[in-house]
């Protein structure tokens, strides 16, 4: 089952614009296959949000600490409009 969150503050993204998200899950490390959608926080008519390109990176925490998994995606505005929106993310822990 997958469990939905929003990861994030209000950011507003131009039209044309693309911006870059990392999120990850320090307490548990990797939690496996995640998805990352655009959430609208307000009213917009017209304006496509896209996600692309998710990843997923190792980073070496030191000697005595785990890898931290960090995820990625980029979401990119297709309007021809400013909107603003938040990243929900899921996961199946």
């Amino acid at each position: 089952m997958a469990m939905w969150q929003g990861v994030g503050g209000l950011t507003t993204i131009a039209a044309g614009a693309t911006q870059y998200w990392e999120y990850s899950y320090p307490q548990t490390g990797g939690v496996g296959a995640t998805v990352a959608a655009p959430n609208f926080l307000q009213e917009q008519i017209n304006v496509e949000l896209v996600t692309s390109q998710p990843g997923v990176v190792q980073r070496d925490q030191g000697a005595d600490n785990p890898p931290l998994i960090v995820y990625t995606v980029r979401v990119s505005n297709l309007g021809a409009t400013d909107v603003s929106y938040n990243l929900n993310v899921g996961d199946w822990q």
